[in-house]
C-alpha cells in the first residue's frame, strides 16, 4: 500500500521503503505521514542523506490567495 492510500489509517507496525535516489516528490510532509501511520512500530529502509534532503524538502503551495487578500 502506497503512503498516499494509508492517509486517514493507522497499522500495528509499517515499513516505509524509500529510493536510493532523491525525488523531488520526496517530501517532509510525506515522510510525517509515513511515519505516523504506524500504532507501535516502523522500520525505514533508505539511505541517510536522501531521508535528510527529504526532510528539507518541503511542499510549496501556491494557491493565489495572498493575490487576492491584496
Amino acid at each position: 500500500m502506497t503512503i498516499h492510500k494509508s492517509q486517514g489509517s493507522e497499522f500495528a507496525h509499517t515499513f516505509m521503503i524509500l529510493p536510493a535516489d532523491f525525488s523531488p516528490l520526496l517530501t517532509k510532509e510525506l515522510i510525517y505521514t509515513g511515519i505516523t501511520r504506524a500504532k507501535s512500530r516502523f522500520t525505514l529502509v533508505a539511505d541517510g542523506k536522501v531521508v535528510g534532503k527529504g526532510i528539507r524538502h518541503k511542499t510549496l503551495r501556491h494557491s493565489g490567495l495572498a493575490l487576492r487578500l491584496g
